[in-house]
């Protein structure tokens, strides 16, 4: 298997990568940039052309800073080849699947991907809120299919989620714990599907509590932030992390835990509902918990 830039490409290396927003370009070049010959695929030209110039503009940030070698770059870019039609996903041996969080539309580019993909390809849904038994109805061999989730930026963060349904075979899930190791992330394995899988689920059942605290009046928005960046180490408050994230976004997550779950805790507390009735979306509206630069 490939494992650094630049490497030969055995012929069986090849990925393809289904949507182009931010997260199925940064897999597609992070691939790219571990050997794979990449085909990156959507059906809107400027979704593509968008894809390719902001992972070039990450990939030559780099090459400026000194962590990626100039040669190793432009070798990664000309792996990786877009277009809009299906049939590229021949010869590829892993797919991954990164369209938006929608059970229809998600079903709709199976039965695409399926009817042309190798009968031997792996197919992996980046999905982070639907499991892949929720939507193996819509793929013609559910043994070679499995979440493959990745975290956002995807050309940055190390950690890769592998979460085999009941229909999964073993071999399936080694081979994407093989994908993973080979294009540079580290994988972690659930035993079963769970949702939120392992990284979300404690995030937002703690982003949750969070929304309580300050809700209930105990402490303010500011000094929750504070206490749990100085006391969690994490890098961003629960706050200030759901105002990038998009306080919308946030919902519909918890909104999708407790409708698959029926935990309470899951159910999007009346501080959040009331912030997206309004229009408060977080730093893409100027104004969440947060208003302006103020995050």
């Amino acid at each position: 298997m490939p494992g650094r830039p630049g490497a030969e490409v055995p012929a069986e290396s090849t990925l393809a990568v289904v949507g182009a927003g931010a997260m199925g370009s940064q897999i597609a070049y992070q691939a790219a940039l571990h050997g794979y010959d990449v085909r990156l695929i959507s059906r809107s030209d400027d979704r593509l052309r968008a894809a390719g110039a902001a992972s070039e503009a990450l990939l030559r940030r780099r090459v400026e800073k000194g962590t990626l070698d100039g040669d190793a770059c432009e070798a990664a870019l000309g792996r990786v080849t877009m277009g809009s039609e299906f049939d590229a996903l021949a010869g590829a041996g892993t797919i991954i699947e990164s369209v938006a969080e929608d059970r229809d539309i998600k079903r709709e580019v199976y039965a695409r991907i399926c009817g042309h993909a190798d009968d031997t390809a792996i197919i992996g849904t980046n999905s982070s809120t639907l499991a892949s038994s929720l939507l193996e109805s819509a793929v013609t061999h559910p043994e070679r299919f499995l979440n493959i989730h990745f975290f956002n930026p995807a050309l940055l963060m190390a950690l890769v989620e592998v979460v085999p349904g009941p229909h999964t075979a073993e071999d399936t899930v080694v081979r994407a714990m093989e994908f993973a190791r080979a294009i540079g992330k580290t994988p972690v394995r659930l035993a079963r599907e769970e949702f939120g899988f392992i990284a979300n689920r404690i995030l937002f059942i703690a982003v949750q509590e969070a929304m309580r605290l300050v809700q209930g009046g105990y402490i303010s928005v500011e000094d929750c932030d504070l206490a749990v960046r100085n006391a969690l180490g994490w890098p961003m408050g629960p706050f200030q992390l759901s105002d990038l994230v998009g306080l919308d976004v946030v919902e519909a997550i918890l909104d999708e835990g407790f409708r698959q779950t029926g935990d309470q805790r899951w159910e999007p507390v009346e501080m959040l509902r009331d912030l997206v009735a309004q229009g408060r979306l977080g730093r893409k509206t100027g104004g969440g918990f947060f208003t302006g630069m103020a995050q």
